[in-house]
């Protein structure tokens, strides 16, 4: 007596068929049955707007498109504008360059409201358009921030030194001018200090913001684009 039911023995007879090869039974049955299932793509974290984690060369209509290395002749490089950087919920677009060739002091006199003195908490500072804003009206002459564009706090600086290989690369890619040295972070300590960070090493420091002397490289916004 026949105990199979009708679907074990379409697959008992689609074993003998191709020879008990169960891998093609197993397809040969899925077609039939009609399961058409994706295959799953590659565990890669994606936005709304379809952007997977890495480095993008950012045009100047905002469309991104994925940093691989490639070269670009001077027409393509002027399409761009920017590199953006995304991981996890976390991105921003980093300028082209920095607000002079000199380091220069962030302010020019003391004030600010946003102060965090420990360092951990500065570390995951992540509020750097907010803390631009609370020293806007006090900040170097020198610093020209195009809208949209801020300074980035601790945290953000820290997520560039993350990256900075790949960042420097798509930024030299595209004409811009890589990331060296020590940067002021727009997260404050005090009236008088500023965090700072050194992107070749990832040592922070504590410098009067007033007198003391280190890049500005604006940040601004990466994502949403292309949505």
């Amino acid at each position: 007596m026949n105990t199979l039911t009708e679907k074990q023995n379409l697959r008992y007879e689609l074993l003998k068929a191709n020879r008990y090869d169960v891998q093609n039974s197993k397809a040969c049955y899925d077609f039939i049955a009609g399961n058409e299932t994706a295959t799953p793509e590659p565990q890669q974290a994606k936005t709304a707007n379809g952007l997977a984690d890495g480095v993008y060369l950012i045009q100047h209509d905002d469309t991104a498109v994925l940093f691989t290395g490639q070269t670009l002749s001077d027409t393509e490089k002027s399409l761009y504008k920017s590199v953006g950087v995304k991981l996890g919920n976390k991105s921003l677009a980093v300028a082209m360059g920095d607000m002079t060739e000199d380091e220069i002091t962030l302010t020019k006199k003391q004030g600010g409201t946003r102060f965090i003195t420990k360092y951990h908490e500065a570390v995951a500072d992540w509020n750097g358009k907010e803390n631009t804003d609370d020293i806007r009206g006090i900040l170097n002459d020198d610093i020209l921030l195009a809208d949209g564009e801020y300074i980035p706090s601790l945290g953000e600086l820290y997520f560039i030194l993350l990256h900075i290989r790949d960042i420097n690369a798509a930024l030299e890619a595209i004409g811009g001018k890589p990331l060296c040295g020590w940067y002021w972070a727009s997260t404050q300590y005090s009236a008088t200090d500023a965090w700072t960070l050194n992107l070749n090493n990832g040592t922070a420091h504590i410098s009067t913001k007033a007198t003391s002397q280190n890049r500005v490289r604006a940040v601004s916004a990466f994502l949403p684009l292309n949505s």
